[in-house]
Formats: structure tokens, sequence, C-alpha cells
């Protein structure tokens, strides 16, 4: 499942280029306190209505904006993040997510989830991956008003904690991979996805969402 579709979505990121990035962010902002399987109609209303999509509520519509109004220097800032980092270095998954913290409304663990679809080896472990943790989601806060020395700590902290809670040493060189497939797993069918069935079904939705719009270009 990640092999195909996240090999997809960074393929279809790098040279569809800025427009593909906010696509990609947009869909990360979707997906919070949201049903996945709710994603791609919010992505039509988007399209449809722009920052008066009633899915965008909250904070969701600053995060949108602020992606579209920066969709060039953040496009440029991943790839040299990737060129100086690489995709699967500590350091590199610590700057991606640095970026993307950025971001109104994401946090952390959102801008986890958006540096691992772009392939970056890093994860989010959002409330379904926490609770099968036991961990409090106290650990995966972020305050944006600490120092930046703060930040950076605790966001290296987090890219650890990715690392450290795969339980199978032998899927440890690929935390990313390890994560994505799990969750597709466990939430495959439950009540906010029935229709997502099976954990190939919802992981091949993110492309469908994340590509939304591009299909024919």
């Amino acid at each position: 499942m990640y092999q195909r579709d996240v090999s997809e979505i960074k393929a279809f990121v790098r040279w569809r280029g800025p427009d593909a990035l906010v696509n990609t962010g947009l869909f990360v902002l979707l997906t919070i306190q949201a049903g996945l399987s709710t994603v791609r109609g919010s992505m039509v209303k988007v399209q449809n209505d722009g920052y008066d999509a009633d899915c965008l509520w909250g904070k969701k519509s600053d995060g949108y904006k602020y992606l579209v109004d920066n969709a060039d220097y953040l496009y440029g800032k991943v790839y040299d993040i990737v060129d100086k980092f690489g995709y699967d270095t500590p350091i590199g998954c610590s700057e991606i997510i640095r970026l993307f913290v950025n971001v109104p409304n994401m946090g952390m663990v959102k801008a986890g989830f958006f540096a691992q679809c772009l392939g970056f080896n890093t994860a989010c472990l959002d409330s379904h991956n926490l609770k099968r943790l036991g961990i409090s989601d106290s650990v995966v806060k972020i305050n944006l008003k600490a120092s930046e020395g703060t930040i950076r700590r605790k966001i290296a902290g987090y890219v650890t904690l990715c690392h450290k809670m795969v339980t199978d040493p032998m899927e440890q060189t690929n935390t990313a991979e390890y994560w994505w497939n799990s969750w597709c797993e466990y939430v495959a069918g439950n009540r906010a996805n029935r229709a997502l069935d099976t954990g190939d079904v919802v992981s091949r939705f993110h492309v469908e969402c994340i590509t939304y719009g591009f299909e024919h270009g």
C-alpha cells in the first residue's frame, strides 16, 4: 500500500508543482477531526466555494489560505530540504515538520502526516495511533510561542518517537511505511469509514483525494 500510493503522491507533487503541494496540504487539513471517507466530498466543496467552504471550519480556512499564499515558497523549501538532507534522515524529517507546523491549524502530528505523504520517513501519530500505543496526546502537542530551540527539540523528540514506537524491528528502517500500512488497516471499515472497508481501499483513497482536480491535466 505505502510503496504504491506514497510513491505516486511523491511523484505527483514533485512534477505537478506548488499547486499539487497545496492540494496535499488541503487534504491533510480536511482530515482533522473528520472521517477520512468525508474528505473527497470536502475537496469538491473547496473547489466550488474556496475559503468559504463549510468544511473549512475553525482555522482550517486560515491554513488553506496560508498554503495558497505561500505555495511557491513552501514548494521550494520542501525540495531544498530533500536536496540537503534526503527523505530518510532524522534531521530531514525534523526540518520538514518544522516547515509545516507554521501552517495554521496543522500542528505537529498533521505536519508529520503531510511530510509522510511526500515520502519523508516519519508519521502521523494521531488519536488512533496514540490510543493504540497508550500515549497521552499531550506528548505530541507543540507550542509555537516557545523558543526556537524548544520547538526544534519537541519536533526532534516526535521524530524519534515515531521510530521508537515501531514494534517490529524489521520495520524500523521504514517507519513511514509501517505507520501508513498499519493505520490504513486499523481504520478500515470503522464507524467513520464504512465505505472504505479494507486497508488497501483506505490507502488508495488518499491518492484519489490528493490528486483530485488534476485527473485530466
